[in-house]
């Protein structure tokens, strides 16, 4: 299994706030395969997906593991290896991919120099990023052009573990499709692939989730398929397959 959370969790204590944020979890995000983290908001879903990336803010304690290929992953210097190349992040805001200052193209090109993997072309035609775009600076674009460009520079190095975090919250249904549809299709090509969203009915319709994991209170409270979540029988998990659901 790539990556796996095990036994998590994570306190976060900033001086004026303290709580337990993650309280026991265990998730595997096996390859090939995409896997969706649903949950209200402030359940723990973006905090999950920071600790499979390396990046829980200075304020977290953790105890339990993060391990990708089996092995766990202790220390900044292992994160900074993994981090890109082996464990990529799709962020929720796509434009805090990017630095103000250069074009889109400009930072794409760079991270093709960076990890040789695959080019710019590629990476974004898989992520249905306009070719005509890439010279507009990050705060030219539309809310889904910048989002498909920070998934096309999330795919470029080719990451055996992709983590995308509400990558579609902002976005039409149209791009959202295609955004789903790219997430699909990069895992079908043996990538683990974990989404973390709120949108039952996009993930319900779009079809590509092959796990769900439900989160509640900073723990994982149901696993399985779509249908399987919707058939039990729990008033909390109900409530995100009906039509007045979170």
């Amino acid at each position: 299994m790539p990556a796996e959370l095990r036994g998590l969790t994570v306190h976060i204590d900033t001086g004026r706030w303290s709580g337990t944020v993650l309280d026991s979890i265990d998730l595997v995000v096996p390859d090939g395969k995409v896997t969706a983290l649903l949950g209200e908001s402030g359940c723990g879903k973006s905090m999950a997906a920071a600790a499979l990336t390396g990046s829980l803010p200075a304020s977290a304690r953790s105890t339990g593991q993060v391990r990708i290929d089996g092995e766990p992953v202790r220390g900044r210097r292992q994160w900074q290896r993994l981090r890109g190349g082996t464990v990529g992040l799709l962020p929720q805001e796509g434009v805090t991919a990017f630095r103000a200052e250069e074009t889109v193209g400009a930072q794409l090109r760079a991270l093709e120099e960076r990890y040789r993997c695959w080019s710019v072309d590629d990476a974004c035609a898989a992520a249905r990023y306009p070719a005509e775009s890439v010279d507009l600076y990050p705060d030219q674009h539309s809310g889904g052009q910048i989002q498909r460009a920070a998934l096309a520079a999330a795919l470029l190095p080719r990451p055996r573990v992709l983590v995308a975090d509400e990558p579609t919250a902002s976005l039409d249904t149209e791009t959202a499709y295609g955004v789903w549809a790219a997430l699909r299709r990069y895992a079908g090509a043996g990538a683990a692939v974990l989404v973390i969203t709120h949108d039952v009915p996009m993930l319900t319709a779009a079809k590509i989730a092959d796990q769900v994991a439900l989160m509640r209170a900073g723990k994982i409270v149901a696993t399985g398929g779509l249908a399987a979540l919707a058939a039990l029988d729990d008033p909390y998990v109900r409530g995100f397959f009906q039509p007045s659901g979170h």
